[in-house]
């Protein structure tokens, strides 16, 4: 156990803070610009997304509407033939 004067290594004076005024302030103003540079950056993500999105569903259309004429064709060439070797 410390005797009363080895404790008193251990206290600091109380008028004098563990940081710095400006310090604080010069990490106050980082974290600033940090959450500003962050939510520019989501905003951006989220942008280029939400075109992903729209060229996804586009080309998703663009694949039915080829997949259906596909499939016209196919029959289309099917009754042909089935008429050409019906003659």
């Amino acid at each position: 156990m410390l005797s009363s004067g080895q404790m008193e290594e251990f206290v600091t004076e109380e008028e004098e803070p563990w940081y710095d005024q400006q310090d604080l302030e010069q990490d106050l103003h980082l974290a600033a610009e940090l959450g500003k540079t962050l939510l520019e950056r989501n905003k951006e993500l989220e942008d280029s997304l939400q075109q992903m999105y729209i060229t996804n569903e586009e080309q998703g259309q663009e694949i039915e509407v080829r997949t259906q004429r596909f499939v016209i064709f196919c029959r289309g060439s099917a009754q042909f033939c089935l008429e050409r070797d019906s003659n």
